[in-house]
């Protein structure tokens, strides 16, 4: 299946059909009748033999791809039944574009034309003309078999190394340096590491008398390299750079250099977001204290187990620039640390006690601009078997801490002094708020810092995040509809960054909302494997718990939240599943338990109307009149229609029979 694309044929001048892979799978007849499948097998059948350059596959393997966990008899059944339900869809086509055989399945050259061909035929002269970036590669189809998706990896990364190896040969081929930016842009969006690409960026814009462009490329190869594998690049780059340095300098005639500021600057300045640099993001580094008094060697290892844990699902989350310290040091090192000034935060884990096989730590966070200030701590028992489930959850509330640190620092800054991050930040806590009367103000932020930072990773979550929080609230529409472009948006940036966390999150708990739930739960599948614990304290209990309740089964859900937020810190850095708490008591028919968390919930925030719903829900069936009359006031305020209709459309990710028992508790019939 991996096969060199073949780049000589044309495409047909009258294709029978049109296949289109790239973004959202399409199947269109030469007029324009629409001819995908409904079957999602169906559809990733005909998109292996679409994908294999016009070759003949083989039975087997395509048993191997989408039924890889069946036993080889039973794949091979399944697919007889596919290939009879992929040549119904094509009829009467099916035999001019599919070539069937015994052992093999083909698509028949001349006849079709497939979008990702167009890709495979591009030369360096051309493949500027290709959209950039490319739309996923059959985002549609992520949730199909664990073959499948081990073989959609390898396609897509195909595509991309394609396309990667014609704007490298456009590079050696070119010197006009308009068109050398214009490849170089592609190719680091493509790979950030390519020094090539940086040479080649920094080179044009020296030719060209651009000597800042020049400048804040060198700045942002160095960030890159220093903040993805924490080196420099290699000395050809680095004999570049300090050309350019040298450059500036004798043109500024010995004054100070004016360089934009590079990672170990230590002006104020370069180490805040305020500094207008798109792609700035907060910079932590963990480290470990083992004073000699309070531990052994077997807590020194497992603390340095978490400390390398904490950084790695730090990391995973796309969010923050992190490193961690892999020396040891005797006491919290401050000034000690090497070139600690490059750092806006440093996440200290100070071992404090041993006992039964557990190691007391103490995790703080310090704020290196404001004299080492404790900005947040807690204290934790460390175990083997709890070590991972900590690192993921405490990963979460470290991130939401330091933001929340950093939005204070900034709260008295003008939006108009404010970066793409800043702006950012400053959307992400006015939206934690859960306050409709702050909307517009977030979606200002959010139109200003995208505009200047279209590709800002921190951006595209904080986005994302606020159009699930918002979601909670709304009422006017059914949730799926609401969701929908979120779950796409999530999708595409899932493609180009598999690894990340917080789009996991985010999109599971997304699909499940969109209804949508086996690929929710595909991808809930693979967190699993990739965190094996069913530790309370890790934050998969959240994604499970909505499992749960897709599911119908109330009292799993609730006992899974309750658990989850039963320990301290209980702040998750994703969505708000506080409102899935209250619903999962409610509907477990703990009415006592849900108005006593509901209570809580709205001392601080009383406009939450998708928490006061299931709260009615539970004084009405405990008969506290005063205080359903008090919570159905509020609703009224708010503008949530408290209608069957309603109900129906923001809980239909539910069972019906729950519907059904939240919509008799609020007195209202169902049609």
């Amino acid at each position: 299946m991996h096969a060199s694309p073949d780049t000589t044929g044309a495409p047909p001048d009258n294709p029978l059909l049109h296949i289109f892979l790239l973004g959202h799978m399409r199947v269109l007849s030469s007029t324009g009748l629409s001819l995908l499948p409904t079957g999602t097998k169906t559809k990733a059948l005909l998109a292996i033999l679409a994908l294999s350059n016009r070759r003949p596959v083989a039975r087997t393997r395509l048993a191997e791809l989408l039924w890889s966990k069946r036993a080889p008899e039973q794949a091979r059944a399944s697919l007889r039944q596919e290939i009879h339900r992929l040549m119904d869809v094509l009829h009467p086509l099916g035999p001019e574009v599919l070539d069937v055989q015994r052992h093999t399945l083909a698509i028949r050259p001349n006849l079709t034309d497939i979008d990702t061909e167009r890709v495979f035929r591009a030369t360096p002269q051309t493949v500027m003309d290709l959209p950039d970036p490319l739309p996923p590669l059959l985002e549609d189809l992520s949730a199909v078999d664990p073959g499948f998706a081990t073989w959609l990896e390898e396609e897509r990364n195909r595509l991309l190394d394609y396309k990667t190896a014609q704007l490298e040969a456009l590079l050696a081929s070119t010197t006009e340096p308009a068109t050398v930016m214009a490849a170089t842009r592609r190719l680091l969006r493509l790979n950030p590491l390519n020094e090539g690409a940086w040479r080649a960026h920094i080179q044009a814009a020296m030719y060209s008398k651009e000597e800042g462009t020049a400048l804040l490329g060198a700045e942002n190869c160095l960030r890159t390299f220093r903040h993805t594998i924490a080196t420099t690049p290699g000395q050809e780059t680095m004999r570049l750079i300090a050309k350019v340095r040298a450059t500036h300098q004798q043109n500024t005639q010995g004054a100070q250099s004016t360089l934009p500021p590079l990672p170990h600057a230590s002006s104020a300045l370069s180490r805040s977001p305020v500094a207008d640099d798109p792609l700035r993001m907060l910079r932590a580094t963990v480290f470990l204290a083992c004073p000699t008094a309070g531990s052994t060697p077997e807590s020194v290892a497992l603390a340095e187990r978490f400390r390398d844990e904490l950084g790695l699902d730090i990391a995973m989350h796309g969010v923050l620039d992190i490193s961690v310290q892999t020396e040891c040091f005797a006491a919290t090192p401050f000034q000690s640390l090497p070139s600690r000034g490059q750092w806006d935060f440093l996440v200290g884990i100070t071992i404090t006690g041993v006992s039964e096989g557990k190691s007391t730590c103490l995790l703080q966070a310090f704020d290196t601009r404001l004299n080492d200030t404790i900005v947040w701590g807690h204290r934790i028992s460390l175990t083997p078997t709890t070590l991972r489930a900590l690192s993921n959850r405490f990963a979460s509330v470290l991130i939401l801490s330091l933001f929340k640190a950093e939005a204070r620092r900034l709260a008295s800054v003008p939006v108009a002094a404010l970066s793409p991050f800043g702006m950012g930040l400053r959307a992400l806590t006015l939206s934690m708020r859960a306050d409709p009367r702050l909307y517009d103000t977030i979606e200002r932020l959010m139109a200003e810092a995208e505009q200047r930072a279209p590709e800002n990773q921190f951006l595209f979550f904080v986005h994302a995040h606020y159009l699930l929080i918002r979601m909670y609230d709304e009422w006017h529409m059914p949730v799926a509809d609401y969701i929908q472009p979120m779950v796409t948006m999530l999708k595409q940036n899932f493609t180009l960054f598999p690894s990340n966390i917080a789009t996991r999150y985010l999109l599971t708990a997304g699909l499940f909302y969109a209804n949508q739930p086996e690929e929710a739960r595909f991808l809930l599948a693979q967190m699993h494997a990739a965190l094996p614990t069913d530790s309370p304290a890790s934050m998969l209990a959240l994604p499970d718990g909505l499992d749960a309740l897709c599911r119908g089964d109330a009292v799993t859900a609730a006992r899974i939240y309750t658990s989850f937020f039963g320990m301290a810190p209980s702040v998750p850095l994703f969505s708000a599943p506080d409102q899935e708490f209250i619903l999962s008591c409610f509907l477990a028919d703990q009415y006592e338990e849900t108005l006593l968390h509901a209570r809580g919930i709205l001392a601080t925030s009383p406009d939450r109307s998708a928490i006061l719903v299931p709260a009615l829900a539970a004084a009405n069936m405990l008969g506290h009149q005063s205080l359903a009359q008090d919570y159905r006031q509020r609703l009224h305020r708010l503008h949530t229609p408290l209608c069957a209709s309603a109900i129906e459309g923001h809980y239909a990710y539910l069972p019906a029979h729950l519907r059904q028992k939240l919509c008799n508790a609020l007195h209202l019939t169902l049609p």
